[in-house]
C-alpha cells in the first residue's frame, strides 16, 4: 500500500507539472538564482553574484549582447488564460552612448526565441509570442536611422509586442519621465540616475497580470515610494497571438552601442488573475525529473499486478 501510494504521489506531481492544473495558483518561484533548474538560458544569459545574491543576468554591461531564459517546460495558463507574474529587476553600469536597452518579459509557443542586439530587445524575430518591454533606450529620436522611427521619442517606456514584432503597443513613459540618457552624451552628468529612471540602479518590482480579455501592468521604483500604472486593462486576446493555451515564459535582453548589465534578482509566476504571494517548491527540472521516474514505477507497478 506505501508503494502504491509513492507512485501516486508522483504521478499527480507529474500531471501538475505538465498540465498546470486549474487549482494550482503559483506555478513556480525562484528567490534568486543560485539554481537555473526548469530554466534554458541562450545568448549570453548566465547568472553571476551581486549584492543581491545570485541573479540572472540577460546581458553584462558590454556592447553588443543578446541574451534570453525560458522555462524548459511550458506552463499551462489559467482558466480563461488567466496569468500573473512578479520579478524584480536591476540595470546598472551603464555606458556607451547612453544606458541601453532594455528587456522583456515573454511569453512563447517555443523555447528558443532570441533576437537579436540592440533595438532587438533580445525579442525581434520570435514567432507566436507576446513581449512586455521595459525599454532604456531612444530609439525614436530624430538622430535614430528612419527604420526604427516607430519606436517612441522616450528612453525610459513600457510597452507591448506582438509576434515578434516591435509595435509598442500602449507605450508609456514610466513615471511620466521620457528622458533617461546620459546628459550631453557623457556619463559625468547623467539624469539615469533620477528617480523613475529604469536604469538609476534601482531594485524594481515589476507586476504583469492578465484577467483572460485585459493586460495590465505596473511598477515599482523605491526611490518613488508609490506604484506606476503602465498599462491599465489593455484589452488583448493572448490564447489567439500564441496559438496555444500554454506557453513558456521568460525574459530576453540586449545591448547595443549603449549598454548595462540587465539582471533578474527573483520571479515568481501564478496561472490566477491576481499575484499570489505564497511560495510554493521552486520549479525544477530535478523536480520534474522526480516526477517522471515516479510516473515510470507507477506504470511498472501496474503493468505488473495486471499479469499476477
Amino acid at each position: 500500500m506505501k508503494k502504491q501510494l509513492f507512485y501516486s504521489a508522483g504521478l499527480a506531481f507529474t500531471l501538475a507539472i505538465l498540465a498546470g492544473p486549474a487549482n494550482a495558483a503559483v506555478l513556480f518561484t525562484y528567490n534568486g538564482f543560485s539554481s537555473t533548474a526548469g530554466l534554458t538560458t541562450t545568448g549570453t544569459t548566465t547568472t553571476t553574484v551581486t549584492g543581491d545574491g545570485t541573479v540572472l543576468r540577460l546581458t553584462a554591461a558590454s556592447s553588443n549582447q543578446a541574451g534570453a531564459a525560458y522555462t524548459t517546460v511550458p506552463v499551462a495558463l489559467g482558466s480563461n488564460d488567466t496569468f500573473s507574474t512578479q520579478f524584480q529587476f536591476r540595470f546598472t553600469n551603464p555606458g556607451g552612448v547612453d544606458p541601453a536597452d532594455g528587456i522583456t518579459f515573454v511569453l512563447a509557443a517555443n523555447p528558443n526565441g532570441l533576437g537579436g542586439t540592440g533595438v532587438g530587445l533580445g525579442y525581434a524575430g520570435v514567432p507566436n509570442s507576446l513581449a512586455i518591454e521595459f525599454d532604456t533606450y531612444n530609439n525614436g529620436n530624430p538622430n535614430s536611422l528612419g527604420f526604427f522611427s516607430a519606436e517612441p521619442n522616450s528612453s525610459n517606456h513600457v510597452a507591448v509586442d506582438t509576434n515578434g514584432t516591435l509595435t509598442d503597443t500602449a507605450s508609456a513613459n514610466v513615471y511620466g519621465n521620457a528622458s533617461c540618457g546620459f546628459t550631453n552624451g557623457t556619463p559625468a552628468q547623467n539624469s539615469n540616475t533620477a528617480a523613475g529612471c529604469m536604469s538609476n540602479g534601482d531594485l524594481w518590482t515589476a507586476t504583469i497580470s492578465y484577467d483572460g480579455t485585459a493586460l495590465t501592468v505596473n511598477l515599482l521604483d523605491p526611490a518613488k515610494g508609490s506604484t506606476f500604472t503602465a498599462i491599465n486593462a489593455l484589452p488583448m486576446n493572448i490564447a489567439s497571438i500564441l496559438g496555444t493555451t500554454s506557453a513558456f515564459a521568460g525574459f530576453t535582453g540586449s545591448t547595443g552601442a549603449g549598454w548595462e548589465a540587465q539582471d533578474i534578482v527573483n520571479w515568481s509566476l501564478s496561472n490566477t488573475a491576481a499575484v499570489q504571494t505564497t511560495t510554493p517548491e521552486p520549479f525544477s527540472s530535478g523536480l520534474l525529473a522526480s516526477g517522471l521516474l515516479g510516473l515510470a514505477a507507477w506504470r511498472r507497478v501496474r503493468n505488473g499486478r495486471k499479469h499476477v
